[in-house]
């Protein structure tokens, strides 16, 4: 490389650090000021409820009016709907009145109003004023170290934590809510709605998911399951959307796919085809000993009776071993041992390791941190998940990642910032060390 090309990679490479700080500092006044927006909405709010706490009429149509003025007033102001307004109205209200340490933390510049919209999101169940301080003070150093995405998980376990109720109590509650519902659309179109358990929603979805993928793979040649004799895949522009769609019709109408390509003398087709749901139990509750609910993939809880119940009817599972303080796994280990590494990565990683990746680890790569052909073993200490982008930036740009131990990652970028990304761990709290 000549000194001028040198020259000019230096210098590229300071204009883009400087750049990255200007963003920083952008997006910190950004935050300053979408919260002083807050905190302007929160009193016009309050002074709505004070003239609503004035009126005698016993209407509540009649004692809503206020607050509807005062919507109405900022929808015109700022060119939004009524009902934006409104929203907007009781988020500033709740989040300056029910979450200082959250407020104060946005009001710094800390956290971005997605954070803060995760933040109200997970604590919409919390009544109880000392369970809502509790909340806030502990999903705050959490929304200041995560991206908004991967603070949602973490901040339903905590809103759950903090709850008096248990979660089998509302759980219970819940499920007997259970229910489809129709809404006719325009255009000759219609919405169905399901409200299911998590396990079960999230069940359906994945096992959609992958049949769609296998019918893409298929269309393009891709697939392992070939095609019949003389028969060529059709072509097939539908989206990844569109095909999960048809699928969930056809299946529920006519019990299985009846338009199934891969349905051969050979093989299962997408019959064969079965959902992958990860649920993390607590030994003590599979011991029934405990309550404390089981976690799914860090993106929902699971209520205890339902998780011992997939536990029994699991063809096998595996026993994860976490640090008692902060929840990281460190070893797994099974029954029959099989593929005990790889099991033991997804337990620990539960999803792509870049920072702020949030991609599930059945579609990401295990990639050694230190390259397998520069001597870099194949070891959990060395081993990390990544998806496909973030592998191929790894490899080909400059970005770096180096292992620190207890499979916490450092990245440091093309300009010599360093990003921090640890594990996320199991999401209910672990037990207390004995």
């Amino acid at each position: 490389m000549s000194e001028n090309e040198t020259e000019q990679q230096d210098a590229e490479a300071h204009e883009l650090s400087e750049s990255v700080a200007t963003l920083i500092s952008f997006d910190e006044q950004i935050a300053q000021m979408q919260a002083a927006r807050a905190e302007v909405l929160a009193n016009m709010g309050r002074i709505a409820l004070e003239q609503m706490g004035r009126m005698t009429s016993r209407d509540s149509r009649d004692r809503e009016i206020p607050m509807r003025a005062v919507a109405a007033e900022v929808a015109a102001a700022l060119r939004l709907s009524d009902r934006t307004a409104q929203a907007r109205i009781d988020d500033a209200i709740e989040v300056t009145g029910a979450y200082p340490e959250t407020f104060a933390s946005w009001s710094a510049g800390r956290v971005s109003e997605r954070h803060v919209q995760e933040v109200l999101r997970a604590g919409v169940n919390l009544t109880d004023a000392a369970a809502k301080a509790r909340y806030d003070r502990e999903v705050v150093a959490v929304a200041e170290a995560e991206t908004p995405g991967r603070l949602r998980g973490f901040a339903v376990a905590l809103a759950e934590k903090a709850q008096p109720r248990t979660l089998q109590e509302r759980f219970d509650d819940a499920n007997a809510t259970r229910t489809v519902r129709l809404f006719d659309l325009a255009d000759g179109m219609s919405s169905l709605n399901a409200v299911l358990p998590s396990v079960q929603a999230h069940g359906i979805f994945n096992r959609l998911t992958q049949q769609a993928r296998a019918l893409k793979d298929f269309q393009a040649g891709r697939s392992d399951y070939g095609t019949r004799e003389h028969e060529q895949p059709a072509d097939d522009h539908r989206t990844t959307d569109q095909i999960r769609a048809d699928l969930f019709s056809d299946m529920l109408l006519t019990s299985v796919p009846s338009l199934d390509p891969l349905a051969g003398d050979d093989c299962g087709g997408l019959g064969a085809i079965k959902a992958i749901v990860q649920v993390t139990v607590p030994a003590t509750t599979l011991a029934g000993t405990a309550s404390t609910p089981a976690d799914l993939s860090g993106l929902s809880l699971v209520d205890p009776e339902s998780a011992r119940r997939l536990a029994g009817t699991a063809p096998g599972w595996d026993r994860v071993f976490t640090h008692p303080v902060t929840g990281t796994v460190v070893s797994v280990d099974r029954y029959r041992p099989n593929d005990q590494l790889k099991r033991q990565l997804r337990a620990r990683d539960q999803h792509c390791r870049f920072v702020g990746c949030r991609m599930p680890t059945h579609r990401c790569d295990i990639d050694h941190t230190v390259d397998a052909a520069l001597g870099g073993p194949t070891h959990q200490h060395n081993l990390a998940h990544l998806c496909r982008r973030h592998h191929s930036v790894k490899h080909a740009s400059k970005w770096s990642v180096k292992q620190v131990g207890d499979g916490v990652l450092e990245w440091t970028s093309p300009t010599g910032r360093n990003y921090t990304d640890k594990p996320p761990g199991v999401a209910f709290a672990p037990d207390p060390a004995t």
